[in-house]
């Protein structure tokens, strides 16, 4: 009896102390604290910021879908290693292969390894960043990594949170450096004239416009192979003829009337430079909403956002391809030259081709990805909330909310919208549509979240 008795204590010594066991999983000391016990404010607050960042610099819809895309894989990464079976995004996307090395035998605080992370992503990732906003990232950090101090984690998680947050940031501003932003920024490329022989062309004239972001198409993207993945068909056939599919789509755009639905829908979804943070900002912010109406955790808001940002990252990316593929002029200047040389649209038109449609692509792309993760759900959308617009038609019109019956019904609302507000061809807009979704699936078929 007394071997016996020796045996079984020599045994429970073998056990690793700080290690218990859930269902048939034998939990690392790195799940001390799983990030699914944290709340998602903690990165609504980053996203926010990222938002505020992008509206206070002027940025346009493709520079703003790449910050998302960073910001979404930040947030994941900073929380995955926190997750009974998370899957680092690490060989999942395009150029990055090595993610931070991780210790499974320290005890992190995943909320101070996310505020670390965001600290290091942020000044690298926003362009034309000011002193100011450096030190509103240094502030909300200093914040949130004090907030989780008051839980009484010890000086050493504290460290070791830090440092593994920085090592994500610093693994993530390498793919920053090297996914060809900074190399098209020092290039001019040779923009197509328009004359007679090409009248399709899109038109700087019209309204005095030079072309946003030419080479956007270039930039790696996240998940897709390329630009060119989900590449819509070609537009309808450049025509003067009042019979041909060209010039009905440019006369359905004239002839939208201007009631109070028409201008509701086509000011809601209207996300202009500097007034809002583009159509990826504004899916971001649906997404936001209905995670905190859900009160979802870090982790399940996390996942969303990194989902959402890729979509509107490698969204961009091929809308952007075929925008100076194809190069195609605005309704405006069809419109002008063949129907009324007085109209105007009802919402701006924004400085770059029509062909296809950013908004729709986010339409398709965004609620596709949100489906996935709340399924069809009725909501209301606040992003506009009191906000003041100024149109060609005047201003400022101070926006509603809007609901919704379904995510399904706001995305395609999404593309109506450009039809309606004058700035896009129908074709553009229902291309743009299924390039979204199918962006979406793809990103949703090649990643793996292991949560």
């Amino acid at each position: 009896m007394k071997q016996l008795f020796i045996l079984l204590f020599v045994a429970l010594l073998a056990v690793p102390f700080g290690c218990y066991k859930s269902e048939d999983t034998l939990l690392i000391r790195a799940l001390t604290h799983k990030s699914t016990e944290y709340e998602g404010k903690l990165v609504h607050d980053w996203m926010v910021l990222g938002s505020d960042m992008i509206k206070e610099n002027y940025l346009y819809g493709p520079q703003s879908a790449r910050i998302f895309g960073y910001l979404g894989l930040t947030a994941w990464e900073s929380v995955c290693h926190g997750l009974d079976g998370g899957k680092s995004m690490t060989g999942q996307i395009n150029d990055y292969a090595a993610g931070a090395q991780f210790d499974s035998d320290k005890e992190y605080d995943w909320g101070i390894v996310l505020c670390s992370a965001m600290r290091t992503v942020f000044p690298q990732l926003v362009e034309n960043i000011n002193n100011a906003q450096r030190s509103q990232v240094d502030v909300l950090a200093a914040v949130q990594e004090d907030e989780m101090m008051k839980k009484g984690i010890t000086e050493q998680v504290r460290q070791d949170s830090k440092d593994l947050g920085i090592r994500i940031g610093l693994r993530i501003n390498d793919r920053i450096k090297k996914d060809g932003r900074d190399l098209i920024r020092n290039i001019v490329p040779v923009i197509p004239s328009r004359d007679a022989s090409h009248k399709w062309y899109w038109d700087p004239n019209t309204l005095g416009q030079v072309p946003v972001e030419p080479m956007w198409g270039t930039i790696r993207t996240f998940v897709t192979d390329n630009a060119q993945t989900c590449e819509p068909d070609q537009p309808f056939p450049y025509s003067e003829s009042p019979t041909s599919d060209f010039y009905l789509e440019a006369k359905e755009v004239y002839d939208v009337e201007r009631t109070p639905t028409n201008k509701a829908i086509a000011y809601h979804w209207e996300n202009g430079v500097g007034r809002t943070s583009g159509p990826a900002g504004h899916w971001i912010n649906i997404a936001r909403q209905l995670l905190q109406q859900e009160d979802r955790n870090l982790a399940e808001s996390a996942k969303v956002y990194c989902l959402l940002g890729f979509a509107a990252a490698d969204g961009f990316s091929t809308t952007w391809f075929a925008k100076y593929k194809y190069f195609l002029l605005r309704p405006v200047t069809y419109v002008r030259e063949n129907i009324d040389p007085t109209w105007t649209p009802m919402i701006n038109t924004p400085p770059y081709p029509d062909y296809m449609s950013g908004s729709s692509v986010m339409g398709g792309a965004g609620s596709t990805m949100l489906i996935s993760a709340f399924g069809d759900v009725p909501f209301s959308d606040r992003t506009h909330l009191g906000s003041p617009l100024f149109t060609p038609e005047g201003g400022p019109f101070v926006l509603p909310e809007r609901s919704f019956t379904s995510l399904t019904e706001a995305g395609e609302l999404a593309a109506l919208s450009r039809v309606v507000g004058g700035v896009h061809f129908r074709r553009a807009c229902e291309e743009g549509l299924e390039s979204g979704r199918c962006i979406a699936n793809m990103i949703l078929s090649r990643t793996d979240f292991g949560f």
